[in-house]
């Protein structure tokens, strides 16, 4: 049964820098394992890209340069 890690753990590892992909995905695995899923506040069971896909479409992350950056404006602050 993999862990579920949440969200905000994810966006501040952007918070420190930006992120390619795979340094993005190398850094969670690290951190967190290669058998986790992902939660929110409201929503759970996301795996590494549906996650990614939620904060680009929630405007959390934005992708410049092919990067992943932390838009610090739309990431609440619980």
């Amino acid at each position: 049964m993999s862990k579920s890690v949440h969200a905000h753990k994810v966006l501040n590892l952007l918070r420190e820098q930006a992120l390619s992909q795979d340094e993005l995905l190398l850094k969670i695995a690290s951190d967190f394992g290669t058998d986790v899923s992902f939660h929110t506040c409201s929503r759970e069971g996301f795996d590494v890209q549906s996650l990614l896909t939620f904060f680009i479409a929630k405007q959390k992350v934005t992708l410049t340069d092919g990067k992943f950056h932390l838009n610090v404006e739309r990431v609440c602050s619980h």
